[in-house]
C-alpha cells in the first residue's frame, strides 16, 4: 500500500528528523511512503490571517501535488485541519470544490492514520521512559484526535505515559497569535513548561511539531535538557529504527 506523505514548512526546515520517524514507522508497517514534489506551505498562514486568495492559490498547488489517489499522511494536525478547510475555499458545484473534498477526505494525521485507518496500535515498540504528552489544540479540539496519539504510547512496552496537571490548557504557540500576543503567548508557555517539568518526565511527546518548537525552544533557554519528541519518533525509537541524537 502507497502512502503520500505531506510534511509541513516546520518539519521539513526545521525538524526533519520528524520526517524521517515518519517514514520508519509506516515503512515497518508494510506501507511504501512516496513524497510527491512540489510541496510549499499548505495555506494555513495565510488563511489564518484573512488572505483567503493566496490561501485558496496555495490549496490548488496542493490539489495538484497530491492529486493521485491513496492516503495522504501528516505528522502535523494543524496542517491537515487546513486541508480539511479547503472545500470552503470553492464554490459547490465546481471541480475544484470536489477534488478539495477528495482530498480532504484521504488526509490523516498521522497518529489518526496509524492507530485508526490500519488499525495498528500495538506496533512491539520498547522504550523504558517516563513520557509527558501534551495534547495540542488542533490535535486533541480541532481534529478531535485525543485517543489515537495516547493509545499508540501506552502501547510501548516499558514508557509510563503522564500528562501535565493541566493537559487541555495552551502552549501559547497559535501559529499567528505567538506574534500577535507575545506577553500572553510567553506567558501561556512558562506555565505549560513548568507543569511539565513537574510531573518528572525523561521526555516531552506532541503530536503536533509547532507545540514541540515552541515549548522546547522555551525550555532550552531557561537551560532544561528535556527532549521533545514527536509521537513518531517515539515509536520510531522503540522500533530500534531512530536516533540517539534525538534524546
Amino acid at each position: 500500500m502507497r502512502a503520500h506523505l505531506f510534511i509541513p514548512c516546520l518539519v521539513e526546515d526545521c525538524q526533519p528528523e520528524i520526517g524521517e520517524a515518519v517514514v520508519s514507522v509506516l515503512e515497518h508497517l508494510g506501507l511504501r511512503p512516496e513524497l510527491p514534489r512540489g510541496q510549499s506551505c499548505c495555506g494555513q498562514l495565510a488563511y489564518k490571517t484573512g488572505d483567503l486568495n493566496g490561501a485558496r492559490t496555495l490549496a490548488l498547488r496542493y490539489l495538484e501535488v497530491f492529486h493521485a489517489p491513496g492516503p495522504v499522511v501528516c505528522p502535523s494536525g494543524s496542517c491537515v485541519k487546513m486541508v480539511r478547510t479547503y472545500p470552503a475555499l470553492f464554490a459547490p458545484g465546481t471541480p475544484e470544490h470536489a477534488r478539495a473534498l477528495d482530498l480532504a477526505g484521504r488526509t490523516f494525521e498521522f497518529c489518526q492514520f496509524v492507530a485508526g485507518e490500519l488499525d495498528r496500535v500495538d506496533l512491539g515498540a520498547q522504550l523504558a521512559t517516563r513520557a509527558c504528552y501534551h495534547g495540542s489544540c488542533q490535535v486533541d479540539r480541532a481534529l478531535g484526535i485525543t485517543q489515537a496519539p495516547r493509545d499508540l504510547l501506552r502501547a510501548v512496552r516499558g514508557l509510563t505515559l503522564v500528562e501535565a496537571a493541566r493537559p487541555d490548557r495552551c502552549c501559547g504557540f497559535g501559529g499567528v497569535f505567538s506574534l500577535q500576543f507575545t506577553g500572553v503567548s510567553q506567558a501561556l508557555v512558562e506555565d505549560k513548561a513548568e507543569e511539565i517539568l513537574a510531573t518528572g518526565a525523561e521526555m516531552l511527546v506532541s503530536a503536533e511539531p509547532s507545540c514541540l518548537m515552541n515549548i522546547g525552544g522555551h525550555l532550552a533557554r531557561r537551560g532544561s535538557v528535556l527532549p521533545t519528541l514527536h509521537v513518531a519518533q517515539v515509536l520510531a525509537l522503540g522500533l530500534g529504527k531512530g536516533s540517539s541524537a534525538w534524546m
